[in-house]
């Protein structure tokens, strides 16, 4: 007996070492084979076909079947289905990846890219904060991975957080720093966050440096510019050429003429460089509409993907229906609603195909206002805003005039913005030229105005120019972050032989007479820019005739009519006017005789205007040379201001 009980163990030893024999074996054949189809998926996956792939996938499937827990491999057929297409696949297969290895950056990276790709098509808010945060785990486990940065950038960007969008753009140049794209990110964000000197800067050296392909997404004007613009640049003959139009052609959107940087072609970087992130294809080597129009316009008020009631098919003439994802993006400020089509199904979306219409996207004209802060291209084909961002808006009002002299012509502004006696503002004032030259510029400090002390602050400016056609500006600052731009195009005629009136200037209260001047006295307007008279003040208005001829005692003679109308347009439907018409308001009309010594007179007119009612006004001058018979006329626009307490 004890001699059994001795043999028992030594066999049952025996016995499990027979069985963990073919155990082993078996596992190493199954561990070859799995080796065996990682090796083939990767040949697979290398030719790139449709077909590859699929046998590609099918080979990755049966291996991390057979070794589950190989993180590398799973991570490999989750790129596979991420290629292909299969993102609920994808997602499965790296959220596989984060459960063997939870700080695995390119798991992270990966689950990240199919969140944004699947914000981006169904624009569900909380897929944006998903990949955010996997981003963002991926960089707290390795703060050196500067793709992931770069990858946290447009979507902090798109959520709003402009500064922490900035820090990732600097992490990404640290951790990259020859590599371009982070440079990119970092001018871009020094933009939205108002540092333009440092955005233009970085804009400025890295533009260049980029492949010719993207480079030329930022240098191009195409999607701005007029066909006419576009067919006159491509016919110039030398590069020179077609840089000094393309320079033109900035300088022509500049919103603010006096500042060194052009901030209508920042935002339009900032637009590609951020368009770039988000929607550029590699693959295809461009971006869908979805990049064209945000360049145009910038980022939409709100969108929508396949809106209820709208039609999801299209079709080539007659033929039958096929189905197409619809994206909608909404600018209601712009009277505009961009639908944009992906025909393909697979996320490349195109303006909408139309026989009888432009699908072109266009804002409404009455939409684009310097006063209400944006500023249109001269094509109507993009929209900017006047200021750079973080920037607080000043209400500015100008008014320009226009004199004309026996050699050159002289252009007067006056300009005014809201502010206390106290208030320390610069105003400067730059006159362009029809080759977008500079060829006046002046800045001073601005004072109380006469019409408003307390409650305005004026500043005047003027300019001897040749005949022709000009761009004027004027920029006013206070120091504390607020500005307000004017900008207007102007044309100065040449002299004309006979009787000739300049424009008519709006003042408060008489000028004042200063001598030292060529042709007689000069004078000295008190502005009132912003063409409003107030309580029981009179209009007070100020105008030039010229080449009045003289009879024979030598003195000039003429005939002044001054007419006072509404220019209130009654905005009821026209069958409710004719049923119930509105009584007019009687114009107010004043003609005086003069004589002058000159072909030259200076002249002002107090109207009062204390009796009509508040509203819109058009004062008209007519005058007539009672030596030649000769006529001219000028008019002005004004508001009128009820009085405290009155209607």
């Amino acid at each position: 007996m004890p001699a059994l009980i001795r043999v028992l163990p030594i066999a049952a030893a025996l016995a499990a070492c027979l069985s963990v024999a073919p155990r082993a074996a078996a596992d190493a054949a199954r561990d070859a084979r799995a080796a065996s189809l990682h090796r083939e998926a990767l040949a697979h996956a290398a030719r790139n076909t449709i077909e590859s792939r699929r046998l590609a996938i099918d080979a990755l499937v049966r291996a991390t079947l057979l070794r589950p827990d190989q993180p590398a491999w799973e991570l490999d057929l989750a790129r596979l289905y991420l290629q292909c297409g299969f993102r609920r696949l994808a997602r499965e297969r790296f959220e596989r990846v984060a459960s063997l290895a939870p700080d695995d950056a390119d798991a992270r990276l990966g689950l990240a890219w199919v969140w944004r790709r699947d914000w981006l098509k169904f624009l569900d808010r909380s897929s944006l904060e998903r990949a955010i945060a996997h981003l963002t785990h991926a960089v707290r486990a390795r703060p050196e991975r500067g793709d992931a940065w770069l990858a946290l950038v447009p979507l902090l960007v798109e959520k709003g957080e402009l500064r922490a969008a900035s820090a990732a753009a600097r992490r990404a140049r640290e951790a990259d720093p020859d590599r371009l794209e982070p440079r990119l990110a970092d001018a871009y964000t020094a933009w939205r966050l108002g540092r333009v000197a440092e955005a233009e800067r970085l804009f400025e050296a890295t533009v260049p440096r980029l492949p010719a392909e993207l480079r030329e997404r930022f240098e191009d004007i195409s999607p701005l510019a007029s066909e006419r613009d576009t067919f006159e640049l491509r016919r110039l003959p030398s590069a020179a050429a077609r840089d000094d139009f393309v320079r033109r052609f900035w300088r022509a959107q500049d919103p603010d003429l006096a500042t060194p940087e052009n901030e209508a072609r920042l935002e339009y970087l900032a637009r590609v460089a951020h368009a770039f992130f988000l929607f550029w294809d590699a693959r295809r080597g461009a971006w869908d509409e979805r990049g064209e129009v945000y360049v145009r316009y910038g980022p939409p008020a709100s969108a929508d993907y396949n809106p209820l009631g709208e039609r999801l098919s299209f079709a080539f003439g007659v033929g039958p229906d096929y189905p197409v994802n619809l994206l909608v993006w909404n600018y209601p400020e712009l009277g505009m609603r961009v639908r944009m089509h992906d025909r393909t199904l697979d996320e490349f979306y195109s303006l909408p195909v139309s026989r009888d219409a432009d699908p072109d996207p266009l804002p409404a004209l009455d939409s684009v206002r310097l006063a209400d802060g944006r500023m249109a291209a001269r094509s109507g084909r993009a929209v900017f805003p006047v200021l750079p961002p973080r920037t607080t808006p000043m209400p500015l009002a100008g008014a320009l005039a226009r004199f004309e002299g026996e050699r050159s012509g002289r252009v007067l502004g006056h300009f005014a913005v809201p502010a206390g006696p106290g208030d320390t503002l610069w105003a400067e004032w730059v006159v362009l030229d029809s080759a977008r030259s500079e060829v006046a510029r002046a800045g001073r400090r601005m004072s109380p105005s006469a019409c408003d002390p307390t409650g305005l602050q004026v500043a005047d400016f003027a300019a001897e120019v040749r005949p022709g056609e000009y761009l004027i500006g004027v920029s006013v600052r206070d120091g504390l972050g607020r500005r307000g731009v004017y900008r207007a195009e102007v044309r100065v005629r040449a002299a004309r032989p006979g009787l000739r009136v300049s424009d008519v200037v709006l003042a408060c209260g008489p000028p004042l007479a200063l001598a030292g001047a060529e042709r007689g006295p000069a004078v000295r307007i008190e502005p009132n820019p912003g063409a409003r008279v107030a309580g029981d003040a009179p209009l007070t208005a100020y105008f030039e005739i010229d080449g009045l001829a003289r009879g024979a005692d030598g003195r000039a003679r003429f005939e002044t009519s001054y007419t006072v109308r509404s220019a209130e347009r009654d905005p009821r439907i026209w069958i409710q006017r004719i049923l119930d018409p509105r009584s007019r308001i009687a114009p107010l009309n004043v003609t005086r005789e003069g004589e002058h010594a000159g072909p030259l007179r200076r002249q002002f007119v107090t109207v009062p205007v204390q009796g009509l009612p508040a509203g819109r006004y058009v004062l008209e001058v007519r005058v007539r040379d009672l030596v030649s018979g000769d006529e001219a006329s000028a008019a002005a626009a004004f508001v009128r201001e009820a009085a405290a307490g009155r209607p």
